[in-house]
């Protein structure tokens, strides 16, 4: 997966509200609503512009990313192409156990996340980053 997108999913896997600002195309705009995910005005007394949230957790994405490849977790080559490629081989069991456990809590989500908002593109007019209200150049991995 390339990283902008596997960071911006990150974003709204941690903070579903910011989903309302997404700009979403129709087709998806419905099976958003279905997830009933609360208004950012509901779920935090103020939270900051999806763009600064993004430029925040930049770090620790960054230090995450790295601090897997170091474990050999994520393909190293496909870190140097700007992309998340995952070693499940390497992946201890009790880690993995934990990670499908947490996706299924989040089913819903995770499925939305990955199956609608993933498919949007990452570059052009109506890239996911322009539709999000990102920055167009993302962050150096």
């Amino acid at each position: 997966m390339p990283l902008e997108q596997l960071r911006i999913l990150d974003m709204f896997l941690m903070f579903p509200p910011l989903l309302h600002r997404l700009s979403l195309p129709a087709n998806m705009k419905e099976r958003f609503r279905a997830l009933g995910i609360p208004t950012p005005a509901n779920s935090f007394v103020r939270l900051p512009g999806t763009a600064s949230v993004w430029q925040e957790l930049q770090l620790y994405q960054t230090t995450a990313l790295k601090r897997l490849t170091g474990l050999g977790l994520l393909k190293r080559d496909a870190l140097r192409d700007r992309y998340a490629s995952l070693e499940k081989s390497m992946v201890p069991a009790e880690i993995m156990k934990q990670a499908v456990e947490q996706n299924t809590a989040d089913k819903v989500l995770v499925a939305f996340l990955v199956e609608d908002v993933a498919s949007l593109p990452l570059t052009g007019r109506d890239s996911l980053t322009k539709r999000a209200g990102l920055p167009s150049r993302g962050p150096i991995a």
